[in-house]
């Protein structure tokens, strides 16, 4: 037996199912056998409102790092065992990616570039983080990356060999808005 739509009653809900899986199968009408399945709610719609972190106090393994953005300007600040440095505007680096953004800044260089030695660079991922509104700050985890380059100067004498090396630092602390 091959009922009909016709042949069943018009306020049954295997007509509305049957007409609906009809009209999402023919695309006869704009109905679509999700918004038929979807309860309707009566409640109005409810909209979260998020912040984003504009400070980050980051430690771990003897390294201390305080980023900021404030007023549009780039601050950052970093210690460890046997520095303590402040940057500022052009001197932080940052490039969005599909996994955070991520800071770089320029630890060391040489003393005298003519004749090249290690570039040391701290790079360290944001992951992106929403605050709800009246929330000033949650805990985060993150990795630092210490990045040692031998570089060879202007003098040109070629370098061989593996040219980078890494440290990683695991990072824990605050992302506050402020």
């Amino acid at each position: 037996m091959n009922p009909n739509l016709k042949d069943i009653s018009l306020n049954s809900s295997r007509r509305r199912i049957l007409k609906t899986a009809l009209t999402f199968g023919t695309g006869l009408t704009t109905t679509s056998l999700l918004s038929f399945l979807i309860t309707k709610s009566t409640k109005p719609a409810q909209a979260i409102v998020v912040q984003r972190p504009n400070e980050f106090e980051l430690q771990g393994e003897g390294t201390y790092i305080k980023y900021s953005i404030l007023n549009g300007v780039l601050q950052l600040d970093y210690r460890s065992q046997n520095i303590s440095q402040h940057f500022s505007g052009d001197q932080i680096k940052t490039l969005a990616t599909d996994i955070g953004t991520l800071v770089t800044v320029i630890i060391s260089k040489p003393p005298n570039p003519k004749f090249g030695g290690n570039i040391v660079k701290l790079s360290f991922l944001l992951p992106i983080i929403n605050l709800v509104i009246g929330t000033r700050e949650t805990t985060v985890q993150t990795e630092a990356i210490l990045t040692t380059e031998k570089t060879s100067g202007s003098i040109r004498t070629p370098l061989f060999g593996q040219l980078q090396s890494y440290q990683t630092i695991v990072l824990r602390g605050t992302a506050r808005y402020r």
